[in-house]
This record gives structure tokens, sequence and C-alpha cells, in this order.
């Protein structure tokens, strides 16, 4: 007994010993047969991380797994991926280990994997990628590999496959995907229990979503024959997002093409069922609704499909006589009625129709029709739809949750469009027929994306194959109202082929808030703080838009200025807003601008204007005009008119501050009846002029030059009279608003202190000395300079004069000239 004991641990040992060596000892040739089946029978770079043998795992068979896998195209797709897979696995019988060439394929379990089947513009295919051979060196080739297939079960795990088509603009894509079949090998026959989810069908023609959040589900009874490639469906239901669909018939694939004889059909004859191919993202607007009424959707695909030879379609989706109730809800939508249909003959993607003969609804006494047809969507989509009906928004947001959007009112009109889409790309639109009217009355609208109601109290749309033309538009968002009229053309290129919207328009106004226009969009950077209501933030101009505004404005206030009078024009063109002679009455004053606003990725402007204020008062300048504050904060304290005319540009902050490096540009600047009040700079020169002089400084009329240089400012030479002074101004202020300002004054005797006067008096010669030179340097920080004198001019005035004096006046004041001299220049 003891000897058996030994026996049997001794055989389990040397199993458990096989079971991990044997891995070991045959993953080199295996690997090196992989590695050399793959690179002889594929045009690709292919390359894998890891290759796996374990005898443990699917005992008594050996599990092959590569990790890493990775498949690169060549040639004209180098560099694109074709597929990438952390894991492929499949396992096959010792037998076939052992044997050495031969082995079965029985099982395939794949895990993350990416597939991108790409057609470029000329047709070629990245998928092609087996190298090309003889019929005989095929058949030579399989029967040496002696590689079969005899798959009983398949396992896939996120699993994303996506096709683009460039020649076509077409993109399908099977995403998220998991698939579970097992089943039992009858010879060459295996009979499969499927059960797979796509977690996203999507399908895009043109850069346009057709197909999106799509979910499909699959349970299904399938036969195998991998002999003959066939495989036939049993009992099967097939989920469109959660439509549910019996699906019968058969694929098979004898070569590289494919032929399918497919039907599906709802199985219940309901409107309900039917809405369960709404998208689930969708799926919450239909909790607790009530319907009535028959519905349906069936279909079938059956033919070849090999390069572009597609199978037949044929699909119909029905709705008669449904109604629409939500609980609680005392309307309906009643009398809803579809007849829609996708079909295609065997052929190529061009012969595919789009047929919505019929759709209808209506909440009470105000109906909506539609029909639309669409064929050749490939070479030349040739398009028929209409649309016509009334629509109470009021009534229709008791019927249907629409969230945080607030509609109201009713909307009246009817559209019909007809053509060809290469008449629209040559612009050939008197091949477009067109023809349409809308009426809008009581009409509000108010959305997350607005930070206001935008309300129209009636306005009526006139539509052409040339132009939508608003006769007329009675409109009101926050505190701004709006009467409105014009044309809009080349709108069909611009809705059905992003080219660029045109028109012109009158704008007339009583008042408009640009502080609430400038913020109605509601962005990302829209700040969420409490603010004052009249900050004001930059606004993209939006793209594709070539409009032009004739403006009468009777008042508007923008930041805090209150303007009058607005007349000119508005062009928006090339995301900038232009704005030319623009004429407006503010500060008391006329201001006339030119130029342009453009927006940039980063949200801070580019602006290049001309502007011209005539006689405005200098505090409401001050007040408004952060320049002015910035670089005049002597305004501060100033009384007067100001006019000017600048040219400069530069760019400017999110909140629509100049950003003074960027700032270069020229101009000039008057002054009338210019009065500072109580300024510490001239009253550090009272021990020179009277100080009843300097209280309230008096400033002659004056014209002023400057440039602008990276916000630099050059002032040039300029004259005027400062407290009856004459005097010549000149300096620079730097972008970092450091101040050097001259200011040479020729000061009256008469206003010179009485020290002063009495320290002249003493100096022979002084008799003639009736004006004295002073400069005044104002140096530093512009909100508080230091400030300082040069009496240099006026100690060689003296001297000069001290030096013509007689002998006997010399003598006479000798006593006394060094003492006078030292009070004067001290």
């Amino acid at each position: 007994m003891k000897k058996v004991v030994i026996t049997i641990a001794v055989i389990v040992f040397v199993l458990i010993a096989a079971l991990i060596i044997v891995p070991v000892l045959f993953k080199g040739p295996l690997l090196k047969k992989v590695k050399t089946t793959i690179n002889e029978q594929v045009n690709a770079e292919v390359e894998f991380t890891d290759f796996n043998l374990s005898l443990l795992r699917s005992f008594p068979n050996v599990m092959v797994e590569l990790e890493g896998l990775t498949v690169i195209g060549r040639d004209q797709f180098a560099g694109d991926t074709l597929v990438a897979i952390q894991s492929l696995a499949t396992d096959i019988s010792l037998s076939d280990l052992f044997g050495g060439e031969d082995f079965t394929i029985q099982s395939l379990r794949l895990t993350d994997a990416h597939v991108h089947l790409k057609a470029n513009a000329s047709g070629q295919v990245n998928w092609d990628i087996a190298k090309s051979s003889s019929v005989e060196e095929e058949t030579a080739s399989s029967e040496e590999s002696g590689m079969a297939i005899s798959l009983q079960e398949i396992k896939v795990r996120d699993l994303s496959m996506t096709y683009a088509d460039e020649a076509s603009a077409m993109v399908l894509g099977l995403l998220n995907t998991n698939l579970d079949a097992s089943g039992k090998l009858d010879g060459t026959i295996t009979h499969f229990d499927l059960d797979g989810e796509v977690g996203e069908f999507k399908f895009t023609y043109d850069s346009v979503d057709y197909v999106a959040n799509t979910v499909l589900k699959v349970r299904s009874q399938l036969m195998a024959d991998y002999d003959k490639m066939n495989f036939e469906f049993g009992e099967t239901t097939l989920h469109l997002n959660e439509l549910p669909l019996d699906l019968s018939g058969r694929f098979e694939m004898p070569s590289d093409s494919m032929y399918f004889d497919l039907q599906f059909k709802q199985p219940q004859s309901d409107f309900e069922t039917l809405l369960a191919m709404v998208p689930q993202s969708y799926q919450s607007y239909l909790e607790d609704i009530k319907t009535t009424g028959q519905a349906g959707f069936e279909g079938s695909v059956k033919g070849w499909f090999y390069d572009e030879l597609y199978p037949a379609i044929s699909t119909h989706i029905y709705v008669n006589n449904a109604t629409l109730n939500y609980a609680g809800s005392p309307e309906k939508v009643e009398k809803i009625t579809l007849d829609g249909k996708i079909e295609k003959p065997e052929g190529g993607l061009d012969l595919l129709t789009v047929n919505v003969s019929k759709a209808h609804a209506q909440i009470r006494e105000n109906p909506v029709d539609a029909r639309f047809s669409l064929s050749h969507p490939m070479s030349d989509p040739a398009f028929d739809a209409s649309f016509s009906g009334k629509i109470d928004f009021t009534r229709l947001a008791e019927i249907i949750p629409m969230d945080s959007i607030q509609l109201q009112g009713l909307l009246d009109g009817k559209l019909s469009v007809k053509g060809r889409m290469s008449a629209i790309e040559k612009e050939n639109y008197e091949q477009i027929s067109s023809d349409g009217a809308f009426n809008f009355k009581d009409f509000k609208v108010k959305t997350p994306a607005m930070t206001q109601v935008f309300e129209i109290n009636s306005g009526q749309l006139k539509v052409n194959n040339k132009a939508i033309t608003l006769s007329s538009l009675d409109a009101k968002t926050g505190q701004s109202d709006f009467h409105l009229n014009g044309q809009l053309s080349n709108y069909l290129p611009y809705f059905l082929m992003d080219k660029t919207l045109k028109g012109t328009f009158k704008l007339q106004s009583d008042y408009m808030d640009f502080n609430e226009l400038a913020n109605l969009m509601v962005t990302e950077d829209t700040v969420t703080t409490t603010v004052a209501n009249d900050t004001v933030y930059a606004f993209q101009v939006p793209a594709k838009l070539d409009l032009v505004f004739s403006s009468a404005i009777k008042r508007a206030t923008f930041d805090r200025m209150d303007i009058r009078n607005i007349e000119g024009t508005i062009e928006v063109k090339d995301q900038m807003l232009a704005l030319k002679k623009l004429n407006m009455d503010m500060l008391q004053g006329q201001l006339t601008v030119d130029g342009s606003y453009k927006s940039t990725e980063e949200n801070k402007p580019f602006f290049d204007f001309n502007m011209r204020i005539n006689k405005v008062q200098i505090p409401a300048a001050y007040q408004s005009f952060g320049m002015v504050q910035r670089y005049v904060p002597i305004a501060a304290r100033s009384q007067g008119l100001l006019s000017t005319e600048l040219k400069f540009n530069g760019q400017l902050t999110e909140q629509l501050k100049i950003i003074p490096s960027s700032l270069d540009g020229r101009g000039f600047f008057n002054t009338q009846d210019l009065q500072i009040l109580d300024s510490p700079t001239f009253d550090q020169i009272k021990n020179f002029i009277k100080k009843e002089k300097l209280k309230n400084v008096r400033i002659d009329d004056f014209t002023a030059y400057f440039n602008f240089e990276d916000g630099n400012i050059k002032l040039k030479p300029f004259k005027t009279k400062i407290a009856d002074q004459d005097v010549s101004i000149h300096g620079n202020l730097t972008v970092e608003q450091m101040l050097d300002l001259k200011m040479d004054f020729q000061v009256n005797r008469e206003d010179l202190t009485t020290d002063i006067n009495n320290a002249l008096g003493f100096l022979p010669g002084s008799q003639n000395i009736q004006i004295i030179p002073i400069t005044v340097d104002i140096a530093g920080n512009l909100t508080s300079p230091k400030v300082s004198l040069d009496l240099s001019d006026a100690k060689k005035q003296v001297q000069e004069e001290v030096k013509k004096s007689t002998k006997k006046e010399l003598e006479n004041a000798v006593k006394n000239v060094g003492d006078q001299l030292k009070k004067l220049f001290n």
C-alpha cells in the first residue's frame, strides 16, 4: 500500500511538473512558428509585446496568447494602425502541440481591441495586407501551414471597430462591443448560443451624424458551417436601443465577398414599442407617458457585398393615428402619422433613397405636416422637403418636458425646398425651388446658454431660393429693443455646405444696453461669482458671417456711458466687427468712430480704431474712459471741454481693457476752458508763483500732438498759458506709467511771490527783468510724481542784467547783493 501511494505521488508530481515545464519547452518553437507564419502572409508591420503558453488555464488543451498585438500599415498607409489588441488568446489540443505542424483553433478570446478600417480617396483599403501569390502557392501554403478553424467558444470584451471611407466622407462605427458565444461541434458545423452588445453604433456622412448614441443588442441561436463559411440565424432577437426586432436569415462568406439574406421586424405593432428606438440619452423624456396607435419597423438586407457592391436594403417605419400624453398634462399630441422608407437595390450606395412621404401631428387645432425625400446621396444629393403648420410653443411646453428650456409663443408658416446639391455648389440657385413664409407672435425663448430671455412680439419671414427676407421683426431682450428688417442671402450654402451667410439689415432701437448684449450668450469663461451689473466681457464674433447693419439707435448704454443718437454702419465679417462712420452724442459732446474689433481664440480681441471726440466734459471723460484714467489721472481734478482725434490699435483683455504694451498709434487733443482744481503738483511751486494763482489753475486753450509706441507715449512740444504764465510742455510716459515731463515757464514778474520780488528789487538792473524762466520737472510714477525746479536759466538772466549795471549802481547795492542772491536762488 505504501508503494502504491508513493507511485501515485510520483505520477502527480511528474504531471504537475509537466504542466509547468512543457509550455516553457514549447514556447520557443511556437513563438517562432507564429512569427514566421504572420510575416510570410502579410504586408504590414506586426508586433506583439509577449507570447504566452499555459497548460494550467485550459487543460487538457494548451492556451496560446498574444499580448500587445499591433498591425501597422505600409506604403500609402504607413504609420496607420489597422489593429491594436491588448490580448488575443486561443486553445489548441495537446496532440496538435506535440504533432508539430498541424493545429486547430478551437476558441477565440479578444480583450480591449481597436480595429480601424480605412479606404482612401483613391479606393485603396488598409486591410488588404495579404501578400499576393499564385493559386498554387496559396494552396501549398495552406497545406503546409496545417492551421484549421473549428471555433466552439468566442469571447470579446471591449472591441471598437470603425470604417472610414475618404471618397464618400462616410464613417461607420461599432464601439464598445462585447460578445459571448459558446457552441457544440457537429462535424464542420457548430451550433452557437450567442449574446452580444454594441455600446454605440454610429453612422456619419459628410460630417453629419445620421445615427449616433444607438445601442445594438443581439441574442441568437447561430449555426456556423466553417467548411462552407455559411452562418444561419435560428431564434434571434435584435434590440435597436430598446426596440426589439425579430431577426431571421443567413449570411455567407465563400471568399473575400459576403452574401446576406436577412429580415427583421418589430414583433409588436404599437406606438409605445416603436418609441424604444429613441437613443438611451433621451429615454428619460419618455418616462410617464401614455400612448395609443399602431406603429412598426421592418426591413431586409439581401445581396452581395464586395468592393463597391452593396446588398439591397429595404426598411419601412410607420405610425398610424397615434397619440402621446404625459401623465398629469392637460394637453396631448394626437393624430400622429408617419410613413418612411429607406431603400436601395443591390449595387452602389448612390442608389440609396430616403422617402418620408407623410408626417403629421397636431395639438388641438394646430396641425404640423412634413415630408422629405433624398436620392443619389453619394454623387449628387437630390432633395425634396416641405413643412407647413402651426406650433403653439406654450402648449407644447405643457406636453413635452424641456428641462431648463423655456418656450412660448406661436409659429405659423410653411416652407418647401427642392433641388440638387450640385446646383448649390455651382451657385446655380435658379435651379433650386424654395418658397416659404413664417409668422412669429408673442414668442419667447430662454435657454441655459442665454443670460436673458429673447422675445419676439411679432415678426415675418419670407423665403425663396435666393434669400430670406425679414420684413418686420419687433424684438426685445433684457432692456434692449430691436426693430429689424432686411435680407439674408447665400443661406442654402451656409446651412448645407458650411459657407458664409450674407445679409443686409436696417436696425432701429429706442434703447440698447450693450453691457447686457455683450454677455447675452453664456460661455465657459463666464464669471460665476457676483459681479457688478455693468461689467463688460470680450465676446466672440461668429464665423461664416458677412452681415451689414445700418443702425439708428436713440439711446444706448455701454460700460458706464450714456450714449444718444447712434447712427452709422456696423459690419460683421471674418470674425471681425467693423464700425464705419458711427456717430453718436455722449458725455455732452459728439463721438465719431471708425474701426474694427476682431475675435481671437484666447478671447483677447484685437482692435484698430480712429476716434474723433468733439467737446466732451473732461470729468465725464475721466469717469467713462479707462484710457483717460490710465494716462491722464490729473483729469480727475479737471474741468472744461476736451476734443481729440486718436488713431490707435492694440489688444484687449477679456474684460475689454486695453493691454498697455500692445498700444500703437498717434493723435492730438485740445482743450477749452480747462481748469485744474487743487493740484498737488502745482502746489509744489507756490514758493515762486502767488498762491492765489495756483489754487484753481486756469490753462489757456491748446492743441497737443502725441504718439503711442508699444504703450509708451511721446508728447510733442506745445505752448499754452498756465495761471496766466507762458509755458512750453513736452515729455514721455512709459508703459510702466513712469513720467518724465518738462514745463518751461516764463513767469511774469508781477505774479512772483512777494519775497522773490523784494529780493529782485535789491539787484541792480532788476527793473529790466519782467519775465523769469523757470523749468518744472515732473518725474516718477504717474500717480505720485516728484516735482523739482530748474532755475539755471533764471540765474543766467539775473547775472546778465547785473553785469549791465553801472559801477556806481553796483557799489550802492554791493552790501545786499550776496544776501539777496542767496534768498532768490535757494
